[in-house]
């Protein structure tokens, strides 16, 4: 009988080697599971990061903050999250409440919009706003793309926010809406 040598706790018992087989299969199984469960974990955040990153340049900074605020939760020394993050928390402290928010306390009681061009129809979502908020909101929209100004828009609404209107006239024509610090602004939602 051979003696182990030092260090040594002796001969591994003997397994079976259909058994041996088995064991690594599951071994390997277990580790490429946990693997892929990091993975996801990584992919999570960088798809929460980059809808943020995305709503962030799109100028919805509240929106951006929380999705990055998520991010940062789960990664926090995710350095592009701490920079962008300390961009928007800079940007939300300078202007108070962003633009969106703004636009979303005033409250329209009536729109009545009967083939007016999408431009028009802008200008009067501008003197609706004035006359909700006494005087204290005056929206400013830009339109990036030449081809929106003269759509054709019908639209009747009753008590809805300056932003909800705002959205339903994008959609009609075709648009989308983003916020920067003093304008929303309106481009072709195709590019």
């Amino acid at each position: 009988m051979e003696s182990p040598l030092p260090g040594n706790l002796g001969n591994p018992p003997t397994m079976k080697p259909s058994l041996l087989r088995i064991g690594v299969r599951l071994a390997i199984i277990l580790v490429m599971t946990a693997g892929s469960g990091v993975a996801q974990a990584a992919d999570d955040i960088e798809n929460l990061f980059q809808m943020g990153r995305t709503a962030y340049y799109k100028g919805d900074l509240e929106q951006a903050h929380q999705l990055l605020g998520m991010v940062e939760q789960q990664a926090p020394r995710h350095q592009e999250t701490r920079i962008l993050l300390g961009q928007i928390r800079a940007k939300l402290r300078t202007f108070g409440t962003s633009l969106k928010k703004k636009y979303e306390g005033v409250k329209l009681g009536k729109i009545e919009f009967t083939e007016v061009t999408f431009e028009e129809a802008l200008e009067g979502l501008r003197v609706l706003s004035k006359n909700a908020s006494s005087g204290q909101v005056i929206p400013n929209f830009i339109i990036t793309d030449p081809t929106l100004k003269p759509k054709s828009i019908s639209l009747m609404l009753t008590d809805v926010p300056l932003t909800q209107a705002m959205e339903y006239l994008a959609r009609i024509a075709g648009a989308r809406i983003s916020y920067d610090n003093h304008v929303a602004i309106f481009s072709n939602a195709a590019g």
